[in-house]
């Protein structure tokens, strides 16, 4: 800082440690002649304390229970309204969640992605998709190997030998001749029977060209197994040996593109699937071989506003994990129906992933009729329809899924993420107060009672406590507390 300066635990706070959830640090600094300082963290202002004999000025900040980044602002300002303020991020880091279950989660996040395209996508709900849930996604090094190891090298071959091919004649839109200069007479049949017409006859001609339906395909698997190499090598940055194979991939994917054959090639718009021509000539065989190991594993993305990878706030990436795995797990009930989703969308080959908030993520049709849809985040104010909060608070629980039946009214399961951890390992006792205050308060307009059941989700250990009261406490970890959570949906339907 340039007029002066700041520590945070008798550290320059440029220079500061990684501070831990829950933890009580303290500021100091000594403001410049004549200024005031003023402290804000996350735009909180702080308020400073003196200490006898001591010039510095201090301030008292209790690190909150949530992992993430810390805007820590500085302001000095003068009588004579000058003023200089400085800005700097402080890290919090987790203290209940081992930084191995953090790993763990986000690795737990890229398998679940593959599941719900395969649930969403049409498949069998039951065996095949608990298939798809065992199943590890590949590593980076694993889809180096297969995508862009020998494969792409027969590939490569494969479009030389296309790209020493001579052009098609193709039928292009028919020409106007002199009758004196008329070589085919195909298309004599549709002269107009009148004098002037004579004077100019249709003929049928053929252009060369490059452009088929199996050279768009190429063109398709090219730009795909582009989009796969560029998230590959966000994947890899930090592995020097992969991403030596990546940028070795992309300089032959380059030469590949770049082929003069292709250069007035569209990528296909819709796949027809396989032509004569890939079942039957070597090289465009080569090519439909290569394109369904590409659809074998759908590329997946995470939407920015929503799913970002890595996320820098621990309980955010808790929480949604919680809830891509709630979705899952209804997703394999078995009998149950998918009626709309907005969970995933197309975007070119890849499959994006959002948890949008303003709309079900998922509608399905239960057996006996009955309609569940599940919800991320939603809103409950006094006024809201057709749930509401039954006092003057509004309720923002992190999972709700609301139940329709065929006939009475509709109904309110929640779920709540609580990545805190109590002395022995299990849920606080004060977080219990936040399910009870769903379990209460969250209802109809006319004023009863919608809440059927609340779940708070934590990361431990153990067996699920289920209450008589309607409140349940599930551990949830990667591989672990998967059949608690199906157990407690279950009872409900």
């Amino acid at each position: 800082m340039a007029c002066f300066a700041l520590q945070i635990n008798g550290r320059p706070l440029a220079q500061h440690e990684p501070l831990v959830e829950g933890t009580l640090v303290e500021f100091a600094g000594v403001p410049p002649k004549g200024a005031a300082l003023h402290l804000c963290v996350a735009g909180v202002p702080l308020e400073p304390f003196l200490r006898p004999t001591d010039a510095c000025w201090y301030w008292r900040w209790q690190v909150p229970h949530a992992a993430g980044h810390y805007a820590v602002q500085v302001l000095a300002t003068w009588p004579n309204r000058a003023s200089e303020q400085v800005q700097v991020q402080l890290e919090v880091l987790p203290r209940k969640l081992a930084e191995t279950q953090y790993a763990l989660l986000l690795a737990d996040l890229q398998a679940v992605g593959p599941a719900l395209l395969f649930a969403l996508q049409g498949a069998t709900l039951g065996g095949r998709l608990e298939r798809a849930m065992d199943a590890p996604p590949p590593t980076p090094a694993e889809q180096l190997q297969s995508l862009f190891g020998a494969e792409l090298a027969q590939l490569e071959a494969a479009i030389l030998r296309l790209a020493r091919r001579p052009p098609e004649l193709q039928r292009a839109p028919p020409r106007l001749v002199a009758p004196g200069e008329l070589r085919d007479f195909s298309l004599l049949h549709q002269a107009q029977a009148s004098p002037a017409s004579l004077e100019a006859l249709p003929e049928a001609q053929a252009v060369p060209s490059y452009v088929s339906y199996e050279t768009q395909l190429l063109r398709r698997l090219l730009e795909a197994l582009w989009q796969r190499l560029a998230q590959l090598e966000q994947q890899v940055a930090a592995q020097p040996a992969l991403l030596s194979q990546v940028q070795q991939a992309r300089t032959r994917l380059v030469r590949l593109r770049d082929q003069p054959f292709l250069a007035g090639v569209p990528p296909l718009a819709n796949d027809r699937g396989a032509s004569q021509r890939l079942r039957y000539d070597p090289e465009y065989r080569v090519v439909y071989r290569y394109w369904r190991r590409l659809r074998e594993r759908p590329l997946l993305t995470w939407d920015a506003a929503t799913l970002q990878l890595p996320l820098a706030s621990l309980p955010r990436l808790y929480e949604r994990w919680c809830l891509l795995r709630v979705a899952l797990s209804l997703l394999a009930l078995p009998g149950w129906q998918v009626e709309q989703q907005t969970l995933l969308h197309a975007h070119g080959e890849a499959w994006c992933l959002g948890l949008p908030e303003d709309r079900p993520l998922l509608r399905l049709r239960h057996p006996d009729g009955s309609v569940y849809l599940l919800r991320y985040q939603v809103r409950y104010t006094p006024t809201s329809s057709p749930f509401c909060s039954l006092d003057r608070h509004s309720r923002i629980p992190d999972i709700v899924v609301e139940r329709w039946p065929t006939d009475g009214p509709g109904s309110l399961l929640v779920l709540d993420a609580k990545y805190r951890l109590d002395a022995a390992g299990g849920l606080p006792e004060a977080a219990l107060a936040d399910a009870y205050s769903y379990l209460g308060a969250l209802g109809r307009p006319e004023g009863s009672r919608a809440c059927l059941g609340v779940a708070l989700l934590y990361p431990g250990r153990g067996a699920a406590l289920c209450y008589a009261s309607g409140v349940a406490a599930l551990p949830l970890l990667p591989g672990e507390g998967l059949e608690g959570l199906r157990e407690w949906l279950c009872q409900f339907w």
